[in-house]
């Protein structure tokens, strides 16, 4: 499911987009769902309570809380830098405030049909090429690694501890939101564990021993899922599956 959003206070601006993204999306043969907001105190809101979008349409000259403000919110206060945001506008006078925000793209009203089915198209594409790798924020830089070579991560306190074939990193990070970007491979086990299941040489009814000696804990609510990964696992150790 493609997750879009649109913020704009015409609220027939709004509509017409939402009907010509669903129509595009079809023809993509993609299935998305799209939500709406006509302030940007209430997508502000939606986003600090857990809404993750994989695009947002995001108007600049919101009456109260404009459009940068909520950019630099999703790109500095919660840290994401996986959402692409597009910015609509009336105006074309805004290219150096939105430079640190890293937009996808910049349309000026009115918007046409062409170029929505461009943004939609690339934007598919790229998050499709990033499932391949993993992209994180450290300092001012922002790094990419091959997923499949990340065996494990741990949240402790407001820092996300991962391992790789290679060694260790770490970043400011919430491990919730990092679940949502990653491929099938990966299994979250606890609220502060996520493993990459091609990295687990051990599985049991409340742990996992992972490929380079680690120990880690399945919570409560995480076992009936691992469960059945565990009898996978056994099914295919009887045959000589592994």
């Amino acid at each position: 499911m493609y997750r879009i959003g649109i913020c704009d206070d015409d609220k027939e601006l709004c509509s017409g987009l939402e009907e010509q993204i669903y129509q595009i999306t079809k023809d993509l043969k993609v299935k998305a769902d799209v939500e709406v907001w006509y302030s940007g105190e209430g997508i502000r809101k939606d986003i600090g309570n857990g809404t993750r979008l994989d695009l947002l349409f995001l108007d600049i000259e919101l009456v109260r809380e404009n459009g940068i403000s909520v950019g630099k919110f999703i790109r500095g206060e919660m840290e994401d830098i996986q959402t692409h945001i597009v910015y609509i506008s009336a105006r074309q006078s805004y290219a150096m405030q939105l430079f640190k925000i890293q937009p996808l793209d910049f349309l000026v009203k009115p918007i046409s049909n062409e170029q929505i089915r461009e943004v939609l198209a690339r934007s598919i594409r790229q998050k499709q090429s990033l499932k391949s790798c993993f992209e994180y924020r450290k300092g001012s830089g922002v790094f990419r690694i091959p997923t499949k070579d990340i065996a494990y991560f741990v949240s402790v306190d407001k820092k996300i501890r991962f391992a790789t074939k290679d060694g260790k990193e770490e970043f400011y990070g919430k491990l919730k939101n990092i679940m949502e970007e990653l491929p099938d491979d990966f299994v979250m086990i606890h609220q502060s564990y996520i493993v990459n299941q091609l990295y687990v040489s051990e599985y049991a009814y409340d742990c996992v021993k992972m490929s380079d000696g680690t120990v880690l804990s399945i919570s409560k609510p995480y076992r009936k899922e691992i469960r059945g990964k565990i009898k996978q696992y056994r099914r295919a150790e009887i045959y000589g599956e592994l």
